[in-house]
């Protein structure tokens, strides 16, 4: 229970806060993962296993997109970022690893920061200080990303 004062009068209002438990949406995660499935098989469509495609977005900053294995339902990919000019103490470059799964037209991000098996709900409070829909998350942001070299960014194949 929360004690809330207003005024000079001190007359109290109370009210129960309860926080609202983040529900899994299955639905909404698929319907992100079919996204980024059509987005990314366009990037990958002409890599080779171990090709790789680097994507510049603006002048400090750049992408290297690299497929680390091709198989007959799945190809697994790494993006990293890179920036161009001298790196901030502290700060973290993203590195995601994602699979696209050929056969439901699905695209996972598997690793996200050196953080592997997202779980799709984390308790709240936890130990590593996970969101608690961390994996959605991680998902909509690659989402972002691919909108984002859509809109700007550049590729070449190397």
């Amino acid at each position: 229970m929360v004690a809330i004062t207003f005024g000079a009068n001190s007359s109290i209002m109370t009210k129960d806060v309860k926080r609202q438990r983040y529900q899994f949406d299955l639905a909404a995660l698929q319907r992100l993962a079919a996204v980024n499935y059509a987005a990314l098989t366009k990037l990958v469509a002409q890599l080779k296993q171990g090709g790789e495609k680097l994507i510049k977005v603006g002048s400090h900053l750049h992408f290297r997109v690299k497929v680390l294995q091709r198989a007959p339902y799945t190809t697994d990919i790494r993006i990293q970022q890179h920036a161009l000019q001298t790196q901030l103490p502290g700060l973290v470059e993203t590195e995601l690893e994602v699979r696209l799964y050929h056969d439901a037209q699905l695209a996972e991000v598997l690793r996200s920061q050196n953080i592997a098996r997202l779980k799709p709900i984390y308790e709240q409070p936890n130990p590593a200080m996970h969101q608690s829909n961390e994996k959605f998350q991680v998902n909509r942001f690659l989402q972002e990303w691919l909108e984002l070299i859509r809109e700007q960014g550049l590729a070449t194949e190397y």
